[in-house]
């Protein structure tokens, strides 16, 4: 567990960047901090691996008070994650992996083995792993980022803004690797973002800051889009908290799925009016009201896909994004089951509000 009581940043000037902070990243979670500029999320990040000193307060690790710790000691048990990497450009991919290990005196061999490793379970393979950083694409570096990060095998991994640098498809990518990643190895961290989305999406909980350090609200994701906790979160979450906050409540449809007509692509429609295209293993491609034989571009692909047992922000954005109306289900295998109409969805995401509400 990190633990902050009373923490403050002050600079000889009088700016206080962090006033009073106090909060607990629980042991095996992720916490995120997210707030608008100048609220001292990455000054806060930065104090807890002694990068920035703290005027007051105190900062404990699983108990331990790290000013009793010189900085070599503090900093060999916290992994650190910043945005672009911050990898050496002269050394490879494996080597800015094997650094660490190596200059703490593990052999080359193993420290080499055990960065292939952790380059593998970050997504990247052995080709990767031989070039330098200017060889690889943003989302890579991060990965290599990640890895080197994990090196050590450090029990806390403080991440500052590490997916911000790459494009929304290969940040929603690294994204969804690293919750993967985190289920695996179930680190104590602390990561910073300005994306509330993303806060939402990573955080176990989520610390929302306002200027000067205060700190707003300290909430699950679901918490906080369900009961912000006074006007300046509100505002800062945004619009649709109601339908984003359904992204945490469970659905299991499988009961209400409607069976619907499907054809495979390069045949014809059994009969007029709308069906689904699937794959030769079953999986929806998209829907198609076309009567001849059914070509890549005689499908609409505009409807997202549920999944059975998945959340009921997927299951009514599935059905309203759909042309029929009709939203497309499938098992936690990709195989199309059926179907769920607008209202069904409607009914399903009033009865989980009504069950909120008391």
């Amino acid at each position: 567990m990190i633990s902050l009581h009373n923490v403050e940043k002050r600079y000889p000037d009088g700016t206080i960047a962090v006033h009073g902070l106090s909060l607990e990243a629980p042991t095996g979670k992720l916490t995120v901090l997210v707030g608008p500029s100048g609220c001292g999320k990455t000054t806060t990040l930065r104090m807890i691996n002694r990068l920035i000193p703290l005027s007051s307060g105190r900062i404990e690790l699983d108990g331990t008070d790290t000013s009793h710790l010189k900085d070599v000691e503090l900093r060999r048990q916290i992994g650190y994650v910043i945005q672009n990497a911050g990898l050496f450009p002269h050394r490879t991919a494996l080597d800015n992996v094997a650094a660490l290990p190596i200059l703490l005196g593990a052999k080359r061999r193993s420290a080499r083995a055990a960065a292939m490793e952790l380059l593998e379970r970050v997504g990247l393979n052995e080709s990767h792993a031989h070039r330098y950083p200017w060889q690889l694409s943003g989302g890579q570096q991060q990965r290599v980022g990640v890895a080197r990060a994990l090196a050590t095998d450090p029990p806390y991994l403080l991440m500052d803004e590490p997916f911000s640098a790459v494009d929304p498809i290969m940040r929603a990518q690294l994204q969804d690797e690293f919750l993967r990643l985190q289920r695996e190895i179930g680190k104590t961290i602390v990561m910073v973002t300005h994306d509330i989305d993303e806060a939402l999406k990573l955080g176990d909980q989520v610390a929302v800051l306002r200027e000067g350090g205060h700190l707003a609200q300290l909430a699950t994701p679901q918490e906080l889009l369900e009961r912000p906790g006074n006007a300046f979160v509100a505002d800062f979450l945004g619009g649709g908290r109601g339908f984003r906050a359904l992204q945490f409540a469970d659905s299991d449809v499988s009961a209400t799925v409607h069976a619907e007509q499907t054809v495979l692509l390069g045949e014809a429609p059994a009969a007029p009016g709308w069906e689904v295209v699937v794959d030769n293993a079953g999986a929806p491609l998209g829907w198609t009201d076309s009567r001849g034989p059914i070509r890549t571009e005689d499908i609409d692909v505009s409807g997202t896909i549920a999944v059975v047992n998945g959340d009921l922000r997927s299951l009514l954005d599935a059905a309203l994004s759909s042309p029929t109306g009709r939203g497309l289900v499938v098992d936690g295998d990709g195989t199309f089951l059926g179907t769920v109409t607008i209202q069904e969805a409607s009914d399903i995401a009033a009865r989980h509000h009504r069950g909120i509400a008391a």
